[in-house]
């Protein structure tokens, strides 16, 4: 049983920005995970999840919570919500309210988003964004190599990848 005694009850307001869509219009549909390709991964991406437990103000549970990272930037869970709810932006914002959280909070799938700029390979999920009626290559840097080199070169300038610097290789 969840104790919500012990919730941030503005939790929701502390993560989320203006123009993030409104969270609080999410009504647990699932539309965002069935055109998701990362909740399919072994530890599945369930935005869904993550904002009923933003809703519910469980911040240590979400502190600790790695699926955030696991979103692959398709935007397809965008492209889907009926509610305008813009899963993708409430995962962008989870994250950044991680790192805020901790400082030395390096998540597990930062090596891959330096590398290919996804925390999944995206070019596995061809036939699934077909069949969803989406282009094959979603319009992200997996599609614009030379943006995945300027990507690389400005995290290169971060205090991230500079002081740690053994994790991040071409």
């Amino acid at each position: 049983m969840i104790d919500l005694t012990k919730a941030n009850h503005h939790l929701w307001k502390e993560i989320m920005e203006e123009d993030a869509g409104d969270i609080r219009r999410c009504f647990n549909c699932g539309t965002c995970v069935s055109g998701c390709p990362a909740a399919e991964a072994e530890t599945p991406l369930m935005i869904r999840r993550l904002v009923r437990m933003v809703l519910l103000g469980l911040e240590e549970k979400l502190l600790e919570d790695g699926t955030p990272w696991m979103c692959v930037t398709c935007t397809a869970c965008e492209e889907m919500c009926p509610m305008g709810v813009k899963p993708f932006e409430v995962g962008l914002a989870i994250r950044r309210w991680q790192t805020r959280k901790d400082e030395t909070y390096i998540p597990l799938s930062t090596t891959e988003v330096f590398q290919t700029g996804h925390t999944q390979p995206v070019e596995k999920v061809g036939e699934l964004r077909r069949s969803l009626g989406l282009p094959e290559i979603p319009p992200t840097i997996a599609k614009f190599t030379e943006l995945l080199k300027k990507f690389q070169a400005m995290l290169r300038e971060t205090e991230i990848v500079k002081n740690n610097d053994y994790m991040f290789k071409e």
